[in-house]
């Protein structure tokens, strides 16, 4: 009786770059296909087994099958392959990618910052509403001197997400701009130099920066969940649209965070963040770093329940500590 052949373990690729910290998987194929003088529906279908997946569906949730193919090529962990994919980020980022299984009012109202949560108007999202997720086409953006100091360019998987202004490494406002990693970069603007960001937008994108990268946030209190601080800056951003009627007494500090930026946008108030449009969310973005700076320097009162993670530990001006401070020269 003839015996069945042993099925043999798909080839390793000879060469493939190296995953950067961050990547989106879109953009890694993309290199990799790049290296092998290949497209990457040509490498996809050919390769391994698999057509008609676009970027967006490889960045969003690739099938399990391709993810084990892809180890196999390159012996990188399928885990570590679909955490370049927003399905890895699931808790974290947002509860799940079923737009059915997202609750608008639990993401928003868990928590609460700036305002009482009975002080926010209620909203009624759109169908399908996913937090952090544009409805249509994101608009693609990218740090101008990253792509600039790489030998490839290559794409991270949040700069296509409303979810930060800058560039936590270079300290410089994100561009949008059309690129496909390995092959071309086109900037929307003609500037030479990238725009610096200012402290509190720095700032504010270094936490966010923490949260994907280690999965923990410091705040002037503690450490917490990446989860938190997705929702609690998710939160800020909802209570900044607030009416300031509604908002009460506490509608003096709101305005005091528009006022920072030259004045109140009032198309804010209709429609979620992620229904906006990018220099909208830009501009909301820019003014939760603006409040988060204002109530950490003490300008501004948290009158949230959760706003005291964002304001530092009161310093103790106790008798006892009075008594053992040394002497005013």
């Amino acid at each position: 009786m003839r015996t069945r052949d042993p099925v043999t373990p798909p080839a390793r690729w000879p060469i493939h770059p190296a995953l950067l910290d961050g990547e989106a998987l879109s953009s890694w194929l993309h290199r990799t296909a790049a290296a092998y003088e290949l497209t990457l529906p040509g490498l996809l279908e050919h390769d391994l087994g698999h057509h008609r997946i676009t970027d967006a569906g490889l960045d969003s949730d690739p099938p399990p099958d391709l993810l084990e193919s892809l180890s196999g090529r390159s012996g990188v962990e399928p885990d570590r392959l679909r955490r370049m994919s927003l399905a890895g980020l699931v808790p974290w980022l947002l509860d799940s990618l079923d737009p059915c299984s997202c609750s608008f009012e639990t993401y928003t109202r868990q928590f609460s910052v700036l305002l009482p949560t009975d002080r926010r108007p209620s909203r009624t999202p759109p169908p399908g509403w996913r937090p952090w997720l544009p409805p249509g086409r994101p608009v693609q953006r990218a740090c101008r001197r990253c792509l600039d100091d790489a030998v490839v360019p290559a794409l991270l998987l949040t700069w296509n997400l409303p979810l930060q202004l800058s560039c936590p490494t270079h300290r410089c406002l994100l561009e949008p701009c059309e690129c496909l990693p390995a092959v071309y970069v086109g900037w929307e603007s003609d500037q030479d130099r990238p725009t610096p960001a200012s402290d509190p937008v720095a700032a504010m994108d270094a936490r966010t920066s923490q949260a994907l990268r280690d999965g923990r946030v410091t705040l002037p209190r503690r450490q917490v969940h990446a989860g938190v601080w997705f929702r609690l800056l998710r939160t800020l951003l909802d209570e900044l649209c607030a009416p300031l009627g509604r908002a009460g007494c506490r509608g003096t500090d709101l305005r005091q965070v528009w006022e920072q930026l030259g004045g109140r946008n009032m198309r804010l108030h209709r429609r979620p963040f992620e229904e906006l449009t990018w220099p909208d969310q830009a501009l909301l973005l820019e003014a939760a770093a603006t409040a988060i700076g204002l109530i950490e320097r003490g300008t501004i009162l948290a009158r949230g329940t959760h706003g005291s993670l964002l304001t530092p530990e009161p310093v103790s001006t106790s008798h006892r500590d009075l008594r053992r401070a040394p002497p005013r020269p």
